[in-house]
């Protein structure tokens, strides 16, 4: 008999895990307390590790309109170029492989895999139900209990209700320790047609092209710039040091102020600050998190994505992580799964998963420059843990499902 499994969430994390649960053959219902009527505009990353997954799922890589990502580009403030360090064919043909690296419009790809539940796999169909948040959930009974009082019951659990998850309480009681990294983050989307109308912006558009993520250091701001949407929007966010318009909360929906980011970016050259100026619907996100639980599951409840490991952006391994955390899933509980073979699948998941995840975690709050300073913490949960000497090979280079099929072989289950 297949699972009753019910996600507490669905954002990119919450589908993905709908996605591999459907495909595998079980009975899968998602509760999320948006409506989804004004999902946030911004793009995202879905490097090789991430569409690797999403090929393996049958996942029309073109319907998402991607932009495709040739190589990341780094400059002065002035808009000096400075050096590639990652070439995208280079860094495939060290790892032997094909898979592509793209940026993406988030809410494109949000639609696509809502757009694959609704056709099913194999007859199965999962059901979503909007406007449903849930108050809090039972790990040892499989229980799920709505804000509106219902109760629902679960064989297994899915946490995907993000950074400010109410389901990793479920896990591990103790609060996580919430983590400033002092840093705010500006994003807004500028159309490449409006960039293009403008003299300064063409130029820094003819320079950078639409192929490539490009950084513009300085040394207390950066700012990186993408395309998405097959070129025609240009995906700008500017780290900087928390100022006047400190944030509370880390949030996507945060507006942020347009006269302050100007302020933020008089260090940078004429073509950036004009592109700056052309930005439309300014959001302001603080750069904080929170520590990971010790483990990624307890009882009938496990943990994935952002509610897990919430990775901050330095990486861009968000979106791909948490498609790795459902492939691994998808991979081990099988259709053939009993009830009784959950917790033991849990702990492998969590062999699986948490020393990978929660490395590029901390890797990812920091720049790149800065990895060195985070290790002690990382340590903490990892002793036994060293820092990746090239990030680019060690986040491409995962293959969720292959090891998860290899601890089931290994296995008596």
């Amino acid at each position: 008999m297949p699972l009753k499994v019910v996600i507490v969430g669905a954002g990119l994390g919450g589908l993905a895990a709908a996605i591999a649960f459907t495909r595998a053959g079980h009975d899968v219902e998602a509760f999320e307390k948006s409506s989804f009527h004004n999902e946030v505009g911004a793009a995202i990353h879905l490097p090789p590790n991430a569409t690797r997954v999403l090929k393996a799922w049958e996942c029309n890589l073109g319907s998402i309109d991607p932009s495709r990502c040739e190589r990341l580009s780094t400059w002065k403030p002035n808009g000096e170029f400075v050096a590639t360090p990652a070439v995208t064919k280079d860094l495939q043909k060290q790892l032997g492989t094909e898979d592509e690296w793209l940026l993406v419009h988030r809410v494109d790809l949000h639609n696509v895999l809502r757009g694959m539940l609704e056709r099913g796999f194999a007859g199965k169909k999962h059901v979503l139900h909007l406007s449903c948040p849930v108050d809090r959930v039972d790990a040892s009974n499989g229980k799920v209990f709505l804000e509106d009082g219902r109760e629902i019951q679960a064989d297994l659990i899915i946490g995907a209700d993000g950074v400010h998850s109410r389901t990793v309480r479920g896990v591990e009681a103790k609060s996580q320790k919430k983590v400033s990294t002092g840093q705010n983050c500006f994003r807004f989307l500028v159309p490449t047609e409006k960039a293009e109308s403008s003299v300064l912006t063409k130029q820094l558009i003819d320079r950078v092209g639409l192929e490539s993520l490009n950084a513009f250091f300085s040394e207390t701001h950066r700012i990186i710039m993408y395309p998405c949407c097959s070129g025609k929007l240009l995906n700008l966010a500017l780290m900087c040091p928390e100022g006047e318009e400190a944030v509370e909360e880390s949030s996507w929906l945060n507006s942020g102020s347009k006269d302050e980011l100007m302020r933020e970016v008089e260090g940078f050259s004429p073509e950036l600050r004009e592109m700056c100026r052309l930005a439309e619907d300014v959001k302001l996100w603080s750069l904080a998190s929170r520590d990971p639980p010790t483990v990624f599951h307890r009882g009938k409840l496990c943990l994935i994505g952002d509610a897990a490991h919430p990775t901050l952006p330095h990486q861009g391994q968000g979106g791909a992580q948490a498609f790795e955390d459902a492939a691994a899933l998808g991979a081990l509980f099988t259709a053939d799964t009993k009830p009784e073979q959950i917790e033991p699948k849990l702990c492998m998941y969590n062999e699986i998963r948490y020393k990978r995840a929660v490395t590029i975690l901390f890797m990812s709050r920091v720049g790149d420059e800065q990895r060195e300073e985070v290790m002690g913490e990382l340590q903490k949960f990892i002793p036994e843990a060293d820092m990746p000497e090239n990030m680019w090979l060690f986040a491409w280079d995962s293959y969720p499902v292959r090891e998860a099929e290899k601890a089931l072989s290994l296995s008596s289950l």
